[in-house]
């Protein structure tokens, strides 16, 4: 439906003898008072009224502007395209009448306004794309800036990394990779279809579309890193850890078909440049974590890390009534040791048995170093049974270390056990328990285990 429109400013009126057209400078006039820098439905409105009063007839302007045309004059019952001129989103055109003959100095010179008006609108259109993806960038940027300025493990910063990238271009999947060695490792995929990634990428298949420190590329469709990653790899976006330190953050094609353009491709360098930031961040502070809860001499636990562990698994226990099973154990006449061989050969005897606790049982047990020749072992989802013929397994696998050039005798241990919920309802209870098995262990002759 074309309804007739008017234009919110006044234009200027044009006074005609009867079957004279306005000359070149009337209609120059008329159409300088078209407001450019309206709304585009009040620009094509005052288009409409100025081409009325140079045709003296109806008229209906079409411009194919996105996402929507533009449709806005009288009725086109019995009108036909007169003149077509340059218009945002391809080619505009007037109507009017069939019976309506323009002159064609008057058909020019109407061409030639309407262009030159609409050209100045897909100016104003390319200009508020730009503006609006200016604005998108920014706000990205920010949003990301966010997410990765607080710091959090790496494994979760990982996660966030691939989530903001992924969101912010409609990726279908993306792939972060770390090196290792002579190979960038597959630390985390976001894939949205399940496309699946290889695990590792030749160092020398990487270099040879980007190295670290330069802008993301779109690899060549005959590039060797298309042959290690689902076919539609779209850009590659290499990250600098420094000290020689490298990652690599792939994308797939948008869910919205658009191609990585270069303004696309400056944003991903800027969030590739935060991400970098931010996973190596991410990366100290695990380290540090992992030195605050992890004794040096043995590679257990520390007492911070017995505590933390011992919290987490006992609530879980007590929150959904599962067992947990604690075990303490004490290398047997250690101060011996230390007197006869001195503190070095005392050290080696702890961090053989760091190892021995270590790698003997679980992935989901806790080993911890308790306090000197101490050590404590956390075992969820265990009775007090199961508690003690681990304890036991572990005994023998002591008892049975040869004695070699760093620890020249052979070692026991006292195992004491304690188990939620049968001896304690709270922590305290729980290590009371385990700890007067041991005494009690120790009094019965050592290198034996008792249940308390």
């Amino acid at each position: 439906m074309h309804v007739a429109t008017h234009p919110s400013v006044q234009l200027p009126e044009i006074h005609l003898e009867p079957g004279a057209w306005p000359s070149a400078s009337e209609i120059a006039h008329l159409f300088s008072a078209i407001p450019l820098l309206a709304t585009t439905d009040e620009v094509a409105a005052a288009c409409v009224e100025a081409a009325r009063r140079v045709a003296r007839c109806p008229c209906s302007l079409a411009v194919p502007t996105r996402p929507v045309p533009l449709s806005v004059g009288d009725d086109r019952d019995g009108m036909s395209p007169r003149l077509r001129f340059p218009a945002p989103g391809g080619e505009g055109e007037l109507w009017t009448p069939d019976a309506t003959e323009l002159p064609p100095e008057v058909r020019d010179a109407l061409a030639e306004h309407l262009t030159r008006v609409w050209q100045v609108q897909e100016l104003r259109a390319g200009q508020a794309a730009e503006l609006d993806q200016l604005r998108f960038h920014l706000t990205a940027l920010q949003q990301v800036a966010r997410t990765l300025s607080v710091v959090r493990s790496l494994e979760e910063t990982e996660r966030l990394v691939l989530d903001s990238v992924g969101e912010v271009f409609f990726a279908w999947w993306a792939a972060l990779y770390h090196t290792d060695g002579e190979q960038y490792t597959c630390r985390a995929v976001r894939s949205l279809r399940g496309e699946s990634v290889a695990y590792a990428i030749p160092a020398r298949v990487v270099r040879s579309v980007a190295m670290p420190g330069q802008p993301p590329v779109v690899p060549p469709q005959d590039a060797e890193i298309r042959d290690h990653v689902p076919a539609e790899v779209a850009v590659v976006a290499p990250l600098d850890f420094g000290d020689g330190d490298a990652g690599l953050l792939i994308l797939g094609r948008r869910m919205t078909e658009a191609p990585y353009e270069a303004h696309d491709l400056a944003l991903l360098r800027a969030l590739a440049d935060s991400s970098a930031i931010a996973l190596r961040n991410a990366e100290l502070l695990d380290r540090l974590r992992a030195q605050a809860t992890i004794d040096p001499l043995t590679g257990c636990h520390n007492r911070r890390g017995f505590d933390e562990i011992l919290g987490v698994e006992f609530s879980r226990a007590k929150r959904y009534g599962r067992p947990l099973t604690l075990v303490l154990l004490d290398i047997d006449h250690f101060k011996t040791v230390n007197d006869q061989y001195g503190h070095e050969v005392g050290d080696n005897a702890l961090q053989r048995i760091g190892r021995a606790v270590r790698h003997t049982f679980r992935s989901t047990d806790s080993a911890c170093r308790y306090g000197g020749e101490e050590f404590a072992l956390i075992f969820p989802e265990t009775g007090k049974d199961e508690g003690a013929r681990l304890a036991e397994r572990l005994r023998i696998l002591i008892e049975t270390l040869p004695p070699n050039a760093e620890v020249p005798r052979s070692l026991t241990a006292s195992f004491g056990v304690s188990a939620f919920p049968d001896d304690g309802s709270d922590i305290s209870a729980l290590i009371r328990a385990a700890d007067r098995a041991l005494y009690l262990a120790k009094a019965n002759g050592r290198n034996r285990v008792e249940p308390a």
